[in-house]
């Protein structure tokens, strides 16, 4: 009996084992539902803050993202961890369930973020402090009727001048845009707490 060559059998071999790419059809866990230990949102978000403070570039025709929008809301992506297999939801993503290799956007996240249009909070209150009574802070942080008012009243007889420094010292009193105070990164931040739709308690 006459043996095959070696060539021939491992010719006949290989033809017959075959490598197939892995089925993934049957994984429905979507990227964004992924625990925070296997993703990685934000990556080098750092850089788009602005010098020396915490608050990020507000959204504009000029700024690219990451940047700050008006609700309080910056988009950043998501990559997950390298070897993850779950549904992407991006416009460049494929929405099937694919193994990731740890530098492909899968998704976008809403982070919070200070909308800061440049009122400076130690300058507001060093003219609530030294000009109030003739409502110049008010002035500037663009309430002018109240200013007006101040400015005509002195200060609503400095009694209004001190009320004013209390709010604005406590940040109750922010600009009439609507905007965060800019405030060094390690000046004092006042972050409020409050409760919505959305709060939940946490028990254990």
């Amino acid at each position: 009996m006459s043996r095959l060559p070696l060539p021939l059998l491992l010719s006949l071999f290989c033809s017959v084992v075959r490598v197939e790419d892995p089925d993934y059809s049957g994984v429905k866990l979507f990227c964004r539902d992924l625990p925070h230990e296997q993703v990685k949102c934000g990556a080098g978000i750092e850089n788009h803050i602005t010098k020396s403070t915490e608050a990020y570039k507000i959204c504009d025709e000029r700024t690219a993202p990451p940047c700050c929008r008006s609700n309080r809301t910056m988009l950043v992506s998501c990559v997950p961890k390298e070897g993850v297999v779950c549904i992407g939801d991006n416009d460049t993503a494929p929405k099937v369930a694919q193994k990731w290799d740890g530098v492909t956007e899968a998704y976008h996240r809403e982070l919070p973020c200070r909308y800061v249009t440049g009122y400076d909070y130690r300058t507001a209150l060093i003219l609530s402090v030294f000009m109030g009574m003739f409502g110049i802070d008010r002035f500037y942080l663009g309430y002018y009727a109240i200013g007006l008012l101040k400015f005509c009243t002195f200060g609503f007889f400095l009694l209004g001048q001190l009320v004013d420094i209390i709010l604005i010292a406590t940040q109750t009193v922010v600009p009439a845009d609507g905007s965060d105070y800019l405030i060094p990164y390690y000046g004092p931040i006042l972050n409020k707490v409050g409760m919505d739709n959305h709060t939940y308690y946490q028990y254990g």
